[in-house]
């Protein structure tokens, strides 16, 4: 079995980081914090953590 190198991107290394980590790291409020953990659980991917918080940036 050989890699197929025009896929590679499909087996790069994920980073997944800690909810509450990544909630003090970037000083997030406990609001934010919550919400990130209901949808994720304790852990996600990087990638959706900041894609949640991007989402979420109020108007006001």
């Amino acid at each position: 079995m050989s890699i197929d190198l025009s896929n590679i991107e499909e087996f790069r290394l994920r980073e997944i980081w800690s909810v509450q980590e990544f909630a003090r790291r970037y000083r997030l409020t406990k609001m934010e914090e919550s919400r990130l953990k209901m949808l994720h659980g304790p852990f996600a991917e990087m990638r959706e953590l900041v894609g949640c918080r991007q989402n979420s940036v109020s108007l006001w």
